[in-house]
């Protein structure tokens, strides 16, 4: 592979020599000692033949301008300063180009270049503004530690390799617009201006880690086509995120949102990282999450954390703090519903944690009566089957009696028991009148064994009475 490259441009480098006229190649060392001399390069569709090395100059005070071209050999420009502007747009550096340390005082043009040997901007600094729109990098490419002090256009540029910005600075805006990206690397990168990576597309891994975009910054509609790295990031302005597509994890672990984090409309294949992140408002409208996909908020503050419950119930990590977090916000939200179902879902899971015991039972109870206070439906259905259920017992087991004629009938005698069943309608008002006041209507009575059920129905009346009055005015009262 690596022999059939170097002959591609071999194969390359000669055709180029072909076609061009004997007036359009310049060699390297001629065009070193013209930049010696101290006149302006104007040059454009010419062929550089040879090792083009400036790094002995220190200095170029001219303007250099070489748009269109071809350098067929390498070029060096390692800790040159240019004072004026340099003009490199439209060049193809067949080899590799190193402007490692390099200081461009004023505007550095490289648009729509293509660097096809390995490319090195480390340590650069770019004084005015810097263009690379539409350039290619074909082969491993860095930038790292290298400061843009003037506005930084990659617009629409692509990286065929891996590409590293490491602990760069751009002080003003950085458009990286519909970029193409391979394998990229932002480690501790700091953007100070608008930056922007709008319909970019992330084919390999993107690492964000530990940057700092001090101002806004849009995402919307990038393509994470493989691992996404937020981790310790800080986002001081407004982070649009709206319509991205993460296909791997999305990892925001101990990342800072001061601002609004507006995920809207965006999708996440695999699991959503923001444990231990700070959060002042962050948008997960319409949402749309993998099969598997989960959603991890282990020691996560926010203050506003606008989601639909229905679309993470299923997805949520557990965490005894989360769940109560979220509780809150949707209440904060006024999503009382949403508020409900969260913290019925908590208990739920906390109660099968739990080891058995009276805190377990105690759970039990508060579940099945009441839905741990938020299901009133559930106190009303003990209530109506707790009516039903006696009711029933008295009719059918003969438990009640009416008084027919005013002191013939004791209800303690036990001789006295009723030959024939009272109606069941009579039955199930009498079970409600023991439920709702424990007293019997003035014409019936129990018998027997049935003395204490109505008792014990009184009982049962007032506690689910109770806890009725108290669940219906937590949940109408907010």
């Amino acid at each position: 592979m690596v022999c059939g490259a170097a002959e591609q441009k071999n194969a390359l480098s000669a055709s180029l020599i072909n076609q061009g006229n004997s007036a359009d190649i310049i060699t390297a060392d001629d065009l070193v000692a013209k930049i010696g001399s101290g006149e302006p390069l104007n040059y454009d569709n010419v062929t550089v033949v040879g090792y083009l090395d400036l790094s002995g100059h220190g200095r170029v005070k001219q303007q250099v301008k070489i748009t269109n071209s071809r350098f067929l050999g390498r070029v060096n420009f390692d800790g040159v300063t240019f004072d004026e502007i340099l003009d490199l747009r439209g060049d193809d550096f067949l080899e590799d180009a190193n402007f490692a340390k390099a200081r461009f005082l004023n505007d550095a043009l490289f648009a729509g270049a293509t660097f096809h040997g390995g490319t090195d901007f480390r340590d650069s600094v770019f004084g005015g503004l810097t263009s690379f729109m539409r350039a290619r990098f074909l082969n491993d490419t860095s930038f790292g530690n290298a400061r843009f002090q003037g506005d930084a256009v990659f617009l629409e540029s692509g990286f065929e390799k891996d590409v590293d910005f490491n602990f760069a600075q751009f002080m003003r805006m950085a458009s990286f617009w519909d970029v193409f990206f391979h394998n990229v690397s932002f480690l501790e990168t700091e953007f100070g201006g608008h930056t922007t990576f709008l319909n970019s597309h992330f084919l390999g891994n993107a690492t964000f880690a530990a940057t700092r975009f001090n101002s806004d910054v849009v995402f919307r509609s990038a393509r994470f086509l493989g691992g996404s790295t937020f981790g310790l990031s800080n986002f001081a302005g407004f982070a649009d995120f709206a319509n991205v597509d993460f296909h791997e994890v999305a990892f925001f672990a101990v990342t800072k949102f001061s601002d609004n984090a507006y995920f809207v409309n965006a999708t996440f294949a695999k699991d959503f990282i923001l444990e231990d992140a700070r959060l002042y408002s962050m948008q997960l409208d319409n949402v749309t999450f993998g099969k598997a996909a989960k959603i991890n908020l282990n020691s996560t503050d926010f203050v506003r954390f606008v989601v639909r419950w229905d679309v993470i119930k299923d997805r949520l990590v557990y965490n005894g703090a989360a769940y109560l977090a979220l509780v809150k916000n949707y209440k904060n939200l006024e999503w009382f519903d949403d508020a409900d179902s969260s913290y019925y879902q908590y208990r739920r899971i906390s109660q099968s944690l739990e080891p058995w015991g009276w805190a377990k039972i105690s759970d039990i109870i508060s579940w099945l009566s009441s839905g741990y206070g938020v299901k009133v439906s559930y106190t009303v259905f003990w209530c109506l089957f707790t009516i039903l259920f006696f009711g029933m017992v008295y009719w059918a087991g003969k438990g009640m009696n009416k008084f027919e004629i005013e002191g013939m009938e004791l209800p303690g005698n036990p001789t006295m028991r009723p030959s024939k069943r009272v109606s069941l309608t009579d039955a199930i008002y009498f079970s409600i009148a023991m439920f709702t006041t424990s007293q019997a209507p003035v014409n019936t009575y129990p018998v027997g064994f049935y003395r204490h059920l109505a008792m014990l129905e009184g009982i049962m009346g007032w506690f689910f009475l109770g806890l009725f009055v108290v669940v219906l005015s937590g949940v109408l009262i907010r």
